[in-house]
């Protein structure tokens, strides 16, 4: 059952505000949308809408897709999942949307059927100058954008035919990698339709429950190289060594000499690290290198501590970096790691070597106005909202984080057709009316059983604020298409904005 209109709205109250006892049921079964099968094992979890009262859950289909929560009468955002399709929110109308919420009666029982969709998917076959298969070639798929980022990669069978799967709806960018064959010839690493670059390639469409055929690739002949390396540690140790391009990553584990064979010319980044064998810190390399021939290194390795934070506010005061959160990924050449929460111990966290992004939330009341470390530095103007800040790490590196204590604030009523809006998705995004463009990363809540949201810690400056179920994290020109109101939010201050639900 969705968010009730206004004809249902006592029933929907009485949900809220009768919930002194543990006696509602939310069941329901979760369903392949192309076959109609029972998807078991599937992972459904249950989250309140702030204010009902209720507690996270979340459970395993069973064998049949069933599911069941015993849970207290309330709103609830319901989410369920599976390896191979794509996560669906109960009430999306569409890919991308956003839920809705939940409502059931104490003592009452409410019935879902979830519908996945498997992601999307790429097959083609890799053929040499005689449209003959080329087998064991590593094929990539990247969202057409720059920089490359990797998407996900699969390797050809005896045929040369691939399949990409587990993508995500979008426009990609299909590439062959680099490959040596029989006779020592080489094949460059190539777009669809056989081009170089990226920018003048074909590229592909991909949907939810479909997949895109006969994406075939005849990759361009061209001189391959190979790159001999030299770790110098004393004594002798196991070293890992990773070679980084926009094509992906290998790596060597040796104590002394590697080799990474079948290179195309690139731009690529090397790291090396290794344990400390005296037991302080680790030992840590790191370069960035342009080859298009055969080469060789020597890679010294050096002792690599633990990165010191530190962070003041604007005054200059010591501020505890643990009343911050900070999160960290590596930016390579093939699209990075995955972000991680860093975990202090005495101001200092281990980071290897190489770029980094870190992003930091602030304390309450407080909003990010700089960092520097190691070679980098980015500093956020008064109209900058806290996004992804890169820095460069060598050993003992200091990242300082400069803070002030003039946030801003921003809160409201959402309401529909006269009625508060609970659990309503609210955007806000930080913008350059002058630029068109988006600045830092886009800001998500939902509203509480109330229909009433709030943002704080926000860096004075101006911004667009929207609330829809149409879209999940909606793009600039989304905002703007749907509307989006602009705000101007100055230091120090709480602002009121009630909002309308947009609804197309």
């Amino acid at each position: 059952m969705i968010v009730p209109r206004a004809s249902s709205r006592p029933f929907w109250l009485a949900a809220l505000f009768c919930s002194a006892m543990q006696g509602a049921v939310i069941r329901g079964v979760v369903l392949d949308r192309a076959t109609g099968r029972a998807l078991a094992r599937s992972l459904v979890s249950l989250r309140p809408v702030e204010g009902s009262g209720g507690i996270p859950q979340s459970a395993r289909a069973n064998h049949s897709g069933q599911f069941t929560f015993l849970v207290h009468g309330g709103l609830y955002l319901v989410r369920a999942s599976r390896k191979g399709f794509a996560p669906f929110q109960y009430g999306q109308r569409y890919w991308k949307s956003a839920g809705k919420p939940v409502a059931v009666e104490e003592d009452g029982t409410v019935y879902l059927r979830i519908d996945l969709r498997r992601y999307g998917a790429i097959s083609g076959t890799v053929l040499d100058e005689n449209e003959v298969g080329i087998p064991d070639q590593k094929v990539i798929a990247y969202p057409a954008k720059l920089p490359l980022r990797v998407a996900a990669t699969a390797i050809t069978d005896d045929r040369g035919i691939y399949r990409i799967h587990s993508l995500e709806p979008g426009t990609y960018y299909v590439r062959s990698a680099a490959q040596m064959l029989e006779d020592g010839s080489g094949l460059l690493p190539t777009f669809n339709k056989e081009v170089l670059p990226a920018d003048q390639s074909i590229t592909v469409d991909v949907d939810l429950d479909q997949q895109a055929d006969d994406v075939d690739i005849r990759p361009v002949p061209g001189m391959l190289f190979q790159l001999k390396g030299q770790v110098y540690v004393t004594p002798r140790i196991a070293v890992t060594v990773t070679l980084i391009s926009d094509v992906g990553r290998a790596q060597r584990t040796t104590g002394g000499n590697f080799e990474f064979d079948h290179l195309s010319p690139a731009q690529y980044e090397l790291i090396a690290e290794a344990d400390n064998p005296f037991g302080q810190g680790k030992l840590g390399y790191y370069q960035e290198y342009f080859w298009d021939r055969n080469a060789e290194i020597q890679v010294p390795l050096s002792l690599w501590r633990e990165t010191e934070f530190r962070m003041e506010d604007e005054k200059g005061a010591r501020m505890d970096i643990g009343s911050a959160k900070v999160t960290a990924r590596r930016k390579d050449l093939d699209g990075g790691g995955q972000p991680q929460v860093l975990k202090f111990a005495n101001d200092r966290v281990a980071l290897g070597p190489g770029r980094w992004e870190l992003l930091v939330t602030p304390p309450a009341g407080y909003y990010l106005t700089s960092i520097t470390g190691g070679h980098g530095r980015t500093e956020s103007s008064g109209n900058l909202a806290q996004g992804w800040s890169e820095v460069m790490v060598h050993g003992y590196d200091v990242v300082a984080i400069t803070l002030s204590s003039r946030a801003a604030s921003i809160h409201g009523l959402v309401s529909a057709s006269g009625d508060p809006a609970p659990g309503a998705p609210v955007y806000l995004e930080a913008f350059d009316p002058e630029s068109h463009e988006r600045l830092g990363d886009l800001r998500v809540t939902r509203t509480d059983v109330h229909g009433r949201y709030r943002f704080v810690s926000l860096p004075p400056g101006k911004y667009r604020i929207l609330s829809t179920f149409e879209y999940q994290n909606p793009e600039p020109d989304t905002m703007e298409a749907a509307g989006a109101r602009s705000v101007t939010l100055p230091e120090a201050t709480d602002t009121a904005q009630d909002l309308d639900l947009y609804v197309p």
